[in-house]
Parts: structure tokens; C-alpha cells; sequence
């Protein structure tokens, strides 16, 4: 899109800067996700602020330096919430997606009966970091600044995932030492290896306490199908340094301090915290760390 047909806020420094798509533009600018500015586009509610309407997510903006363009939605000027993130505790059966055209209950539904724990927010920016299946349960981050936290799933920063697993039948002694802590069903499906520990067991069924540092699509389920077992539970009590400690299903926490330094949204924190082997427990009554908070949050 030429320069000169979009209008953004005025500014005295003209040095140009790289341009963005809408949708880039809406996610980077904190007011919503790219999904949802599609969605605007299609509903034809999205315009820019001198009234005229966005035709496509893929237009292309470019601004001046300090010169970001402004929207408008359903006619009024659309601006960012505060940064947000919360620890929900998803209940089984609950579906990680916005709408579901079969009419069964979704996270964004659930946030938004949340919406007294979020006050000041437009819960609809709110939006899962990352997923769990519908069968799954536990800990999910949410946010209303979801590219900023993207980093939060590359497999490079080597971000714990751990889950409780019960399987069935009762695991065998040989594919504990061959196919799980060998590695051998891991190998075998291109994964890395998993870190697993024991929990208890019955003659028909076996708890395990398995950490994920990759988080591939049904990486746990697709574990133990080659293996020949069926996942009855699959319950995430870990991410990163956030560990759910007795937060209920349904249960949220606005952790948002454990990540803000100056007002802005950063990874480093929660990467020092990994560092120094914090774990923050999200609790019914709040989110505490359990050691070295003041080291861990010396940088805010």
C-alpha cells in the first residue's frame, strides 16, 4: 500500500521505517491476534483512522519512525490493554480454540466468565500460548500479547514441559528400559528423548511423570501408541518454571509481574528464573515463588 493513503499518528521525525501487514501490524501493536484481525477484515469492521475500511490483513503498511498506524473498529479507535499473562488450569473436555462450529465449550468461553479476574482487559485479546489437546488437561499460559511470548514454544530455549500420564495396560519392565528411558520410541518417531519418572502402578494401569523439552503435536500420545499403550489421563503440571501446585480445573492467576520489567513483556526473567532453578507454584490464594524471588525478580 503507498504511503501516502494511510493515516497514522503525526510526528515531527519522518525517517521511514519497515512496514507491516494489517494483521502483523494488529498482533505487534498488542490489539489482538492475526487470526482476529482476519476476522475483523471479514466482518468488514476493521478501518483505518480516517474511516476507510480494510480490504485485505495482507495490505501493506508502512510508517515514519515513532509513527505507528492507527485502527479503528466498529468505528471507534482501537488501543492495546495493559500486557497480561495468566496461569489457567484447563479442565478435561475443554477445547483450546476460540469458537467451535459443533458448539462445544471453549477456552475463550471459559476466560470470558473469567472476565471478573481481568479487570481493565477486553478478554476477547485474551489467547492461549500454545495448546493442549481436548482429552488433556493443566497448566496453559494465557495473554493478550501472544507474539511476544511466542518464544515461550522454540524448542531451542529448551523450555520444560512436564505432565502426569496414566497408561494402560500396566507398563512392562522392557519397554521402560528400552523404549522410554532407552529412548527407543522417541528414536523412532524423530523425537528427542523424554525425561521420565516412576509414580506408582496397578495390574492394569501405570502413572508416569513425563518432561517434554520440545513439545511436538501429541508427542505423549504418539509416545506410547508406538509403544502399544493407550493414554487414559494426560495432565500438564509444568511449564518453564510455572508448576500448578493446588490451582483447581477451571482455576486462573494473573502472573503477569513474573514477567514484565519496565512495564514491557520480556522472556528474560522467566529465563533467569529457570536458571536459578525457581519454581513459581500457582496456588488457589496466588502464584509464590518458592525460592530466591528476590534474585529472580532483581531486574523488573
Amino acid at each position: 500500500m503507498p504511503e501516502k493513503s494511510f493515516a497514522g499518528r503525526k510526528k515531527t521525525n519522518t525517517k521511514s521505517t519497515a512496514g507491516h501487514t494489517v494483521d502483523r501490524w494488529i498482533s505487534k501493536l498488542g490489539l489482538g491476534t492475526r487470526g482476529m484481525a482476519r476476522e475483523w477484515v471479514r466482518q468488514g469492521r476493521l478501518a483505518f483512522e480516517d474511516g476507510r475500511q480494510v480490504d485485505s490483513v495482507e495490505q501493506f503498511v508502512r510508517g515514519k519512525t515513532g509513527c505507528e498506524p492507527v485502527f479503528r473498529l466498529d468505528g471507534r479507535t482501537l488501543l492495546p490493554d495493559r500486557p497480561a499473562i495468566y496461569a489457567f488450569n484447563k479442565p478435561r473436555g475443554l477445547l483450546v480454540t476460540r469458537t467451535d462450529p459443533e458448539g462445544r465449550e471453549t477456552i475463550s468461553e471459559r476466560v470470558a466468565l473469567s472476565s471478573k479476574k481481568m479487570p481493565g482487559l477486553d478478554v476477547s485479546r485474551i489467547m492461549p500460548v500454545g495448546r493442549l489437546d481436548q482429552a488433556s488437561s493443566g497448566l496453559i499460559l494465557l495473554t493478550n500479547r501472544p507474539s511476544a511470548l511466542s518464544g515461550l514454544l522454540d524448542p531451542e530455549r529448551d523450555f520444560l514441559r512436564e505432565y502426569r500420564v496414566k497408561i494402560h495396560p500396566a507398563l512392562k519392565r522392557k519397554d521402560w528400559e528400552t523404549g522410554l528411558t532407552g529412548g527407543g520410541w522417541a528414536n523412532a518417531l524423530g523425537f528427542r528423548s523424554v525425561e521420565v519418572q516412576f509414580e506408582k502402578e496397578n495390574f492394569r494401569s501405570t502413572w508416569l511423570k513425563v518432561g517434554l523439552r520440545e513439545g511436538k503435536n501429541r508427542e505423549i500420545r504418539r509416545l506410547f501408541d508406538i509403544g502399544g499403550y493407550e493414554v487414559l489421563h494426560l495432565i500438564r503440571v509444568r511449564f518453564g518454571p510455572f508448576c500448578l501446585k493446588d490451582l483447581p480445573p477451571g482455576g486462573i492467576l494473573d502472573v503477569s509481574r513474573f514477567f514484565l520489567r519496565d512495564g514491557l513483556l520480556v522472556l528474560d526473567i522467566i529465563l533467569d528464573m529457570m536458571g536459578s532453578g525457581d519454581i513459581i507454584e500457582l496456588k488457589e490464594s496466588g502464584a509464590v515463588v518458592s525460592q530466591g524471588e528476590a534474585d529472580a525478580l532483581r531486574k523488573k
